[in-house]
């Protein structure tokens, strides 16, 4: 036998495979951004926000600056205004003076027999006509962030402007409604109801489609309860988790509420501001101006019995 150990060369290949591992940086772990190409594409999207926004300002006539709560969500939203079509705009006095019209949906399906509450249900052959109609009468689609922009700020708005809503968070508001409005380059405003977010009403991913189409999320609460039979901690509950988990999920401000079958007193009205929310939408009829309460704004409801031209002729006074 010879002196030499047999084993030497495979043991100084396994030390020197672990000299290259030591000299090596560890892997990185995968993030929820899905790498280096997400991480680059989320700095490009606040990018464009940004010098939309800017132009937008160059182009508002000197209008004042929004406060930190309208600057919060301003390049995501005026990302999209640079890109969708408004026909005619105002800014200044006359965008403060604008009357919206905020129509309120909830299930854009056929109602199938025997089905409670029928008039929650508006088939979408019966949506695309109203909102066809409404863009042949010149009308464009915005959110209540641009609406309070307008009023408070005097931003460029459409001339005839009305906000599309849609209560609760079901399936048929990606399927069905989503892409009308994409169609017509409008936003849908999503008053959701955090327990319909899942497989049973409208899924993340789906949650996550609209936001990148321009879709504004707010707050309908976690569970729907009658908020005017809760006690302060429930009340409070209801009112935080429900935005926190918005923002936290997908990633965008819940700056406004939306009373769970139109009930509020005046604690729930209280304890919605003192929540931190900029304003809520109500089931009172008629039109949303300045002069109305912010946190009462009033909607105009359509029903399974509505036509294109019952819808039209609703907002025609306005």
């Amino acid at each position: 036998m010879s002196g030499v150990d047999p084993g030497a060369e495979d043991r100084e290949r396994r030390r020197a495979e672990r000299a290259r591992r030591r000299a090596q940086p560890p892997p990185r772990r995968r993030s929820r951004s899905h790498g280096p190409a997400r991480m680059l594409a989320a700095l490009a999207l606040v990018a464009v926000g940004a010098a939309a926004a800017f132009a937008l300002t160059r182009t508002g006539g000197g209008d004042p600056s929004p406060d930190a709560h309208a600057q919060r969500g301003g390049s995501i939203s005026a990302t999209h205004v640079a890109q969708r079509p408004l026909g005619p705009t105002v800014t200044g006095a006359a965008a403060r003076r604008a009357i919206v019209p905020i129509l309120m949906y909830h299930v854009i399906a056929a109602p199938p027999p025997g089905t409670p509450y029928p008039q929650l249900w508006v088939t979408p052959e019966a949506f695309a006509a109203q909102m066809h109609a409404l863009a042949t009468a010149g009308y464009h689609g915005i959110t209540l962030a641009e609406a309070f922009a307008a009023w408070e700020h005097g931003a460029r708005i459409p001339e005839h402007p009305v906000v599309v809503s849609f209560d609760d968070g079901y399936r048929s508001h990606s399927t069905a409604a989503a892409p009308v409005l994409k169609t017509l380059g409008w936003p849908g405003v999503l008053n959701l109801e955090i327990d319909n977010a899942g497989a049973g009403g409208i899924t993340l991913s789906r949650l996550k489609r609209l936001v990148r189409d321009g879709w504004e999320i707010n707050s309908h609460t976690v569970t729907h309860p009658d908020l005017t039979t809760l006690g302060p901690d429930a009340l409070r509950a209801e009112l935080a988790r429900s935005r926190a988990w918005i923002e936290r999920e997908l990633g965008v401000p819940a700056d406004f509420f939306c009373y769970p079958a139109g009930k509020y007193d005046p604690t729930v009205v209280t304890a919605v501001r003192a929540a931190g929310y900029r304003g809520a939408t109500s089931e009172l009829p008629g039109a949303a101006t300045a002069r109305s309460d912010p946190y009462l704004l009033p909607r105009v409801r359509v029903s399974g019995t509505d036509s294109a031209t019952s819808v039209l002729a609703a907002l025609t006074p306005a």
